[in-house]
């Protein structure tokens, strides 16, 4: 299989006609795709910047869809191992380790959000809330392994702060998980009785 990543010549970003494109090319797009349409959208949203992040993560989220069912469809876990390097190759994260780890960390980023915002629900129970823990030590984790790629970019006082706030977050995720375990074995008692 051929693809582009991202060593080709320029870095320029997709503009909102070819990510418009990608997304009809999906099923997930019934507009026209005109400069006029994209014109207005943008000036009804209130800037260009803010229709092409939509845009962009509408594709993201249809594209992830997609990986979803492949996924599920089947292969061996070397099979799904290579698929997967080909989300890591596409964006040039294969031989960049700093790469690779500020890759990682916006991944994280994207499941710690709605981890969050989902466990300002009391409903939602200890279990939610240590996943948003975890998931805000992990990107902190993965920051500060970028940072070391490069020592010298970063103070020991930085480093120092950073590591002691994913150790706060992975002991809140723990804390969350032994709520949840004290709360099982409470109810297994109970039901012993």
């Amino acid at each position: 299989m051929t693809t582009r990543g991202t060593d080709r010549s320029d870095d320029t970003p997709a503009t909102v006609t070819q990510l418009a494109a990608a997304l009809a090319a999906l099923g997930h797009y019934e507009g026209t795709n005109s400069a006029t349409e994209h014109a207005q959208e943008a000036a009804r949203l209130g800037s260009e910047s803010y229709y092409r992040l939509l845009l962009v993560n509408a594709l993201l989220g249809h594209v992830e869809g997609e990986a979803v069912h492949a996924d599920g469809a089947g292969g061996s876990a070397d099979q799904l191992l290579a698929a997967h390097r080909q989300a890591l190759a596409a964006v040039g994260a294969i031989d960049d380790p700093a790469k690779l780890l500020g890759f990682l960390r916006w991944r994280t980023l994207r499941v710690a959000g709605p981890l969050r915002e989902s466990a300002q629900d009391p409903t939602t129970g200890p279990v939610v809330l240590a996943a948003a823990h975890a998931a805000e030590g992990l990107q902190q984790l993965l920051a500060l392994c970028a940072a070391g790629q490069d020592p010298l970019s970063v103070s020991p006082e930085t480093l120092l702060l950073d590591l002691r706030t994913a150790r706060d977050a992975l002991i809140a995720a723990v804390a969350n998980i032994d709520i949840m375990v004290r709360l099982l074995q409470q109810a297994e008692d109970l039901f012993a009785r």
